[in-house]
């Protein structure tokens, strides 16, 4: 799995990159581990290289959101479009994540 982590003044945004299922899983809990540990409180994911998501990789979402709720933090999803759109709508997954359009978007809400 191909992803970049970037900080923009105090938000973290992680932008994976093609295919997230079972068999990246444990880098995807690794770098979400990471930015817990750093104490970030506002995170950003941005989805639009991402063109598959199995329900392994949304349970790892749904945790990391959890996780950041109990640490009375944030994590916003951005540029949610397509196939992985579609996969949060039919999970009803689009009801437990704030989405915005842009990354830009998600980060001024954070603000």
């Amino acid at each position: 799995m191909k992803y970049s982590v970037q900080k923009e003044d105090d938000v973290v945004v992680f932008a994976p990159e093609g295919e997230l299922d079972v068999s990246n899983i444990p880098e995807l809990k690794k770098v979400f581990n990471e930015i817990f540990q750093e104490g970030h409180q506002k995170v950003v994911i941005d989805l639009d290289r991402v063109t598959y998501m199995d329900s392994s990789a949304l349970g790892v979402l749904v945790n990391s959101l959890k996780e950041l709720r109990k640490r009375n933090g944030t994590l916003k999803i951005a540029n949610l479009t397509g196939n992985v759109e579609r996969i949060f709508k039919l999970t009803r997954l689009i009801k437990f994540f704030e989405t915005y359009p842009t990354t830009e978007e998600a980060i001024l809400s954070l603000n």
